[in-house]
């Protein structure tokens, strides 16, 4: 709720009703008019707005706000009285008036009619934001003062912002110096890291929403929509806020959900604002904004005159994939905030244009910047602020129905992360670690889309619990070798010498899965063949002898290898074997051969194939000397071996080639074949080997 500049009032005047109580009409070129009656979005809102009209009349609706009633020139509460000044502003849900206490001091009552609290959802989320506002101490936020009700309104009394807010501002100048909103935001931004060390997602920052106190710094206030996380993992799932500053996440996220980093969204589209005149997605139309943003549609104009520093700052907070988007920690040390920084805001602002780059120096900017650090908490330790969790009422909020005459409880009503701030002078550096931390964001989101879209649709059953211990070791070896050659590239490389030895691995050469009835067949680069059967048990037909051997779990040896001569072979395995001569005759006439690879010298033991699973994008083997083979749906196949150290292509016309995985990493694709798309597919190899290395026991097994 946007609130008009304070003038200053003498006694007579303080109870005097004031000649603009009229509901202020918001300016659709700021882009705050953006609903019917310039409403914010809130689904609880727009459920109780339906609720309550006549269908029969075509009357435009009400704001909530309507029903607030003006309150009376005395207001009495418990051993304290408040005399009604000035009318301020008014919001969807709310009226805000001056008001004076006995003392003589001023604050703001922001007021909600009992009329329009119609039902306990209503009644539960009036008192969430007192509550999470009471529990707000912070230098930058609107100090919560006191709560209290009368027959017709529940009122919320505040500190007193006389200067106006964001909005009012932007309205006046049209848009503002760089060097101003630097200030500005590191401001915000203290208040917002502050909210989440508490846990809070305020979800409605908006130019309206952050107020000016007596000496034009900022304070965060209405938290009207905010909402307490249980932990750092939960989503919310309502859609809500204001259409220009809505996150696209919101808007797209009903099964996702969204957390802190819609904040970090609003951050970017307030920035912009400020430096261009106009929200980035502004429109005239609802819908079309939100397709914009959806999208990420904005530019920067060319004839307005922004920074490249600013321009990159705004382009990763509009980022469409949340993280993507830098933390407050990042933003701080981005490049932009080193340009000219005021040590305050004079209290001309909202009148004249400041000319900072005349008056400071780049050293006194530095100076000012972490003077304006330290009052907003971003160094921590300079400020004894309360940082726990914020918690809601709980049994207390619940127990009390409505009631016409309390809505609130009484217990309401009153009687810190590291940062360390550098100083860094080369502002090249500087850009080099802001690149750096943009492409550790990206790459992580890049993980993250892989996670949530790799799901297993099948494996074979392992009953033993030290076999999955095996196989979990040995996804994470190989991971880990995977991770130490891409940090190898990094450092430019290896030396020749230092480079593994080039060793074709055995591979899957042909599979068929027909675990709806027998198991899962496969055969080797060495002509073996074996057959992983539904009950967990393998036989590994040979190849080049006249013998087969027979592999079952053991609860301390994990797998236990018997070896027989076909000759000799168990009563009780015929069946086994007659198995393994069905899939070996449907393969010899169905399947070819997708790899040029044969047994080796250097294969000294028999290889067996421990696990498969098959995702939708690529099959998964595990085989038993830690050859991990992922055979994509595109045909193009990678082998990894040797703990990681190297990487076998083979392509889909069967050619098998073998590489070290550093010199692959340093090139950025197969040679002779970019088609293979080897980086891309990099990244699923790691997925799947990280999920695997992660399940340790048969029960976990079971619930993925």
């Amino acid at each position: 709720m946007s609130l008009a500049p304070l003038q200053s009032i003498n006694e007579q005047q303080l109870n005097a009703r004031s000649n603009v109580v009229q509901t202020p009409v918001k300016s659709d070129q700021t882009g705050e008019k953006l609903l019917k009656n310039g409403k914010r979005l809130d689904q609880d809102y727009l459920q109780n707005q339906n609720q309550h009209q006549q269908p029969a009349q075509k009357k435009k609706k009400e704001k909530l706000s309507s029903l607030c009633k003006t309150p009376p020139s005395l207001i009495k509460t418990r051993g304290r009285d408040y005399h009604r000044g000035h009318f301020l502003g008014e919001g969807g849900f709310a009226r805000c008036f001056q008001i004076k206490d006995d003392s003589g001091k001023i604050f703001a009552a922001k007021t909600v009619a009992k009329l329009s609290i119609k039902s306990e959802k209503t009644r539960k989320k009036l008192l969430s934001e007192i509550q999470i506002h009471k529990s707000m101490k912070h230098q930058n936020v609107v100090q919560f003062i006191d709560c209290f009700e009368d027959d017709t309104n529940v009122y919320i009394l505040l500190e007193i912002c006389p200067n106006g807010s964001l909005m009012d501002l932007l309205k006046k100048r049209k848009l503002l110096t760089e060097p101003e909103v630097r200030f500005f935001t590191t401001q915000i931004c203290g208040a917002i890291k502050y909210m989440h060390s508490r846990r809070v997602i305020h979800r409605d920052l908006k130019l309206g929403n952050i107020f000016f106190d007596r000496n034009y710094n900022l304070k965060i206030g209405d938290f009207g929509l905010a909402a307490v996380l249980a932990n750092d993992r939960e989503r919310k799932y309502t859609v809500c806020g204001t259409p220009n500053y809505i996150a696209p996440e919101v808007l797209m996220g009903k099964h996702s959900g969204h957390s802190y980093e819609v904040d970090i969204w609003s951050i970017g589209v307030m920035l912009y604002a400020l430096l261009i005149g106009k929200p980035p997605f502004q429109s005239k139309d609802v819908n079309t904004i939100y397709e914009r943003i959806k999208c990420c549609d904005f530019s920067f104009p060319k004839e307005k005159h922004i920074s490249n520093e600013a321009k990159v700052l705004i382009q990763d907070l509009l980022s469409l994939d949340p993280l993507e988007r830098p933390s407050i920690s990042e933003i701080m040390d981005y490049v932009w905030f080193r340009g000219i920084f005021p040590p305050y805001i004079e209290s001309t602002v909202m009148t004249e244009v400041p000319n900072y780059d005349k008056t400071l120096t780049h050293q006194e900017s530095i100076i000012n910047f972490r003077k304006c650090l330290e009052k907003s908490g971003l160094i921590e330790d300079s400020m004894n602020i309360n940082k726990d969790p914020v918690s809601l009422l709980g049994s207390e909020v619940d127990k009390k129905q409505i009631i016409r005459t309390n809505i609130l409880p009484d217990s309401l009503s009153p009687g810190d992360t590291k940062y360390k701030y550098r100083e860094v002078m080369d502002l090249e550096a500087q850009r080099k670690l802001n690149d750096l931390a943009r492409e550790a964001r990206v790459r992580r989101a890049h993980q993250a889309v892989i996670r949530k879209d790799l799901v297993a649709t099948s494996t074979n059953l392992i009953k033993s619990e030290i076999s999955l211990r095996i196989l979990a070791s040995e996804c994470h070896l190989t991971l880990n070798g995977i991770l130490e050659a891409e940090a190898q590239k990094k450092m430019g490389g290896l030396p020749q010498s230092r480079l593994p030895k080039i060793r074709h691995p055995i591979v899957v050469t042909k599979w068929v899965d027909y675990s709806n009835k027998h198991g899962f067949s496969y055969q080797l680069s060495t002509e073996d063949i074996g057959v992983l059967f539904n009950n967990g048990t393998t036989v590994l037909r040979l190849a080049d002898a006249e013998e087969f051997w027979y592999i079952s779990y053991d609860d301390k040896e994990g797998w236990v290898a018997s070896h027989y001569l076909l000759g000799d072979k168990p009563r009780e395995l015929t069946r086994h074997l007659e198995v393994i001569d069905f899939f070996s005759k449907y393969m010899r006439a169905n399947l070819s051969r997708v790899s040029t690879f044969v047994r080796e010298e250097y294969h000294k033991d028999d290889v067996f194939l421990r696990r498969y699973t098959r995702y939708k994008q690529f099959v998964m083997f595990e085989l038993s000397d830690g050859t991990f083979q992922f055979n994509f749906k595109d045909h193009h196949k990678f082998a990894i071996s040797d703990g990681g150290k190297l990487v076998t292509y083979i392509s889909p016309s069967h050619e098998s080639l073998t590489f070290p995985l550093v010199e692959i990493l340093k090139i950025g694709e197969i040679p002779g074949y970019p088609e293979s798309k080897f980086i891309e597919k990099i990244s699923l190899i790691k997925e799947g080997l990280k999920q695997k290395s992660s399940i340790v026991t048969v029960e976990q097994t079971q619930l993925r």
